[in-house]
């Protein structure tokens, strides 16, 4: 069977988590290998990263200090997806970030 090219890009992008508690530095971490990877382009085309937000409290607006959000001066201009886009009154269920992380993924990567 032979892919379409479009698919075979999606299945070798690069993803890489960081996960810990609140407060031990993920953000800071996400942020400064987002700004090295953009020192380089590897041979797939890709340069750099976009932190894609994983925090369901984070998603939402105006829940800043309880969720220990990294503020916008502090993201190094460094896109973050998936942070700050929901309605405290909107509900969110982890299929709908599933598929909205998806997409961030793979519309982010590309040059």
């Amino acid at each position: 069977m032979s892919w379409p090219l479009h698919v075979v890009h999606m299945a070798l992008r690069p993803v890489i988590a960081i996960c810990g508690t609140t407060g031990v530095g993920k953000s800071k971490l996400a942020v400064e290998l987002a700004l090295k990877l953009a020192e380089r382009f590897d041979h797939h085309g890709w340069k750099g990263g976009v932190v894609v937000n994983a925090d369901a409290m984070q998603a939402y607006k105006g829940f800043n200090t309880i969720t220990n959000k990294i503020p916008p001066g502090e993201r190094a201009g460094v896109d973050h997806v998936l942070m700050d886009f929901k309605e405290p009154s909107e509900q969110y269920v982890v299929g709908q970030w599933i598929n909205d992380a998806t997409r961030a993924v793979s519309s982010s990567l590309m040059v």
